[in-house]
């Protein structure tokens, strides 16, 4: 069996590597420094194709293998794990999307997350349980058109900067939630 990274595997990482020297070395401290999100820098590598790595080409992302997205992530944390963290989690949460979402939907959050124009994040630790799933106490509720949701849930990723989020609500729920906003496939 051939463990070697493929010659576009190598590419890849090199061109990764290459944009997070040239790019995010330079102004890292900076960001940490100033606790600000690097908005410019996340349209850049949207432009790269790393937003979308794992989303596939039809929706707008590069399609890459999980191991060509493990490339991704691995160089741009080798030079900066905090802008590599914003970077790589852009479209955290984005898998429901796209393993249980219709054709609609991935249209609706999965383009623009590849093309850097949204940010997801998820909402799935609480006070007491942290990321228990077991022990999820938040709820959500249809209520007429609107979902509603009553919990608690804290170190949100990408809270302060996400346009949609995934949201860990309890058991009793989850399964009509996800079929409300993923389809009936779920």
């Amino acid at each position: 069996m051939d463990y070697a990274l493929s010659e576009e595997q190598r590419q890849i990482r090199d061109e990764v590597r290459r944009f997070a020297e040239n790019e995010i070395a330079p102004i890292a401290s900076e960001y940490d420094r100033e606790e600000k999100y690097p908005h410019d820098l996340i349209d850049t590598a949207a432009e790269m194709g790393m937003l979308g790595a794992s989303i596939p080409i039809e929706y707008g992302g590069a399609g890459y293998s999980t191991l060509e997205t493990a490339l991704v992530i691995e160089e741009l944390f080798a030079v900066d794990p905090g802008i590599g963290l914003c970077v790589s989690s852009t479209g955290f949460g984005s898998e429901a999307i796209r393993e249980f979402g219709t054709d609609e939907q991935k249209e609706a959050y999965l383009r623009p997350l590849a093309n850097g124009d949204a940010i997801m994040g998820a909402a799935i630790s609480e006070p007491d349980t942290g990321s228990d799933v077991s022990s999820v106490s938040t709820r959500a509720e249809k209520e007429g058109d609107e979902w509603v949701i009553d919990g608690n849930e804290m170190w949100i990723t990408n809270g302060s900067v996400g346009d949609f989020f995934v949201v860990l609500s309890s058991e009793i729920q989850k399964n009509v939630i996800a079929r409300e906003l993923l389809g009936e496939g779920f």
